[in-house]
């Protein structure tokens, strides 16, 4: 049975890619390794829309995560954390791990974040150091206005951290034309890598608050990183790092413009296939969906832990589900970093025989139908 995944992440591995990282093991203070570097720190800031340095560790996106939390702030100092779904919660987790003061602009979930609630989360809270947002929070398939979010801090000592970790690519980032002050991102969504990798982009007003940050640090130490920049500041995960060059390569020869009218479209299309098989798109707004995964409310009748559990075993194909409180009644369709309109109908082809062996009806075929209409209208 062939596998496939159409999760958030990690996502599918190109096979160029994986035979990138199967090569043999380079010494990480080698001439070559310290060519491979070069190569990549040329290539990240453009795509973080900066011309500050990006920083690669070998760590999940949570760690990267916990790095700007760690580094940029001291305890008991005042924050603001934009929550609106699970990734929310956890930068409030972190931060109070960190003895941060944590005032939180919550909306529900499947919501996005209301620009004008956090300006007035500021003016009651005008003593915070910091604001915490989500770009794309993959527990919902919600976008953010970080632009708009970042504007009310602009002429501020306050820092704007943002978790682009599945956002980054797919959607428009650009760090220093937005007054964005930390951005994460990480390898196992647009990257089409396996997960291990993690990007830090600082700005000069960050720096400013790593430098008067009393919070101990070593292993996330930012001063670290920009010590040993642009050679890692530890072991690299060497494997990654060749997987990592040769897809800088591959975003290139596609070109950001047409990786995101991908993602668009594929968005697209998995919302009305969806809609098709009686499912119930979660985000309302349109202009609000995240094109890294389509989430939806299953039909009455449809058990979601059985449908997911028949995708797997049936078809190879792993797909997940709603997280906290939608658990067993949302599914998330991943379709971040290589997928394409075939890939998709292979997900919908799987997903149809799976809803009919269980039962539910509707004309089958209707949901690929719809992946073919609207690729087709791409094509014109």
């Amino acid at each position: 049975m062939k596998l496939r995944l159409a999760t958030p992440g990690p996502t599918e591995v190109p096979q160029r890619l994986l035979l990138a990282g199967a090569r043999e093991i380079i010494h990480h203070r080698s001439a070559e390794m310290e060519n491979l570097i070069h190569e990549i720190n040329e290539g990240l800031p453009p795509l973080f829309g900066t011309t500050h340095p990006v920083y690669t560790i070998a760590t999940s996106g949570t760690g990267a995560m916990e790095a700007a939390v760690a580094n940029c702030f001291s305890e008991e100092d005042e924050v603001l954390v934009v929550s609106n779904g699970y990734f929310g919660e956890r930068f409030q987790a972190i931060c109070r791990n960190y003895g941060l003061t944590v005032h939180v602009v919550e909306s529900d979930w499947g919501t996005s974040a209301d620009p004008r609630q956090v300006a007035e989360a500021y003016t009651q809270h005008p003593d915070i150091r910091g604001v915490f947002v989500v770009y794309s929070e993959t527990s919902t398939g919600a976008l953010n206005d970080v632009q708009a979010i970042a504007q009310i801090f602009k002429d501020t000592d306050v820092l704007v951290v943002v978790d682009a970790i599945s956002g980054l690519l797919v959607h428009p980032l650009p760090m220093d034309a937005w007054g964005l002050d930390v951005v994460l991102a990480a390898s196992h969504k647009g990257f089409m890598l396996p997960p291990g990798l993690a990007f830090i982009a600082v700005s000069d007003k960050a720096w400013r608050a790593v430098d008067s940050s009393s919070g101990p640090t070593y292993y996330w130490s930012f001063e670290r990183l920009r010590h040993f920049y642009p050679m890692s500041s530890s072991s690299p995960a060497v494997s990654l790092l060749l997987g990592l060059h040769e897809s800088l390569k591959m975003l290139n020869e596609e070109g950001l413009p047409a990786f995101r009218q991908r993602h668009a479209a594929l968005g697209r299309a998995s919302g009305r296939a969806l809609n098709e098989l009686g499912f119930t798109t979660f985000i309302k707004e349109p202009h609000r969906r995240s094109h890294v995964i389509t989430s939806a409310l299953a039909p009455d009748g449809v058990d979601t832990s059985q449908l997911l559990k028949t995708l797997s075993t049936r078809h190879g194909l792993t797909m997940t589900g709603g997280q906290a409180h939608l658990k067993g009644k949302l599914i998330r369709v991943g379709h971040v970093g290589v997928s394409d309109a075939l890939d998709l109908c292979a997900v919908f082809g799987a997903l149809e025989m799976s809803l009919l062996s269980l039962g539910h009806r509707f004309t089958p075929g209707a949901g690929v139908g719809e992946i073919v209409r609207v690729f087709h209208e791409e094509e014109k």
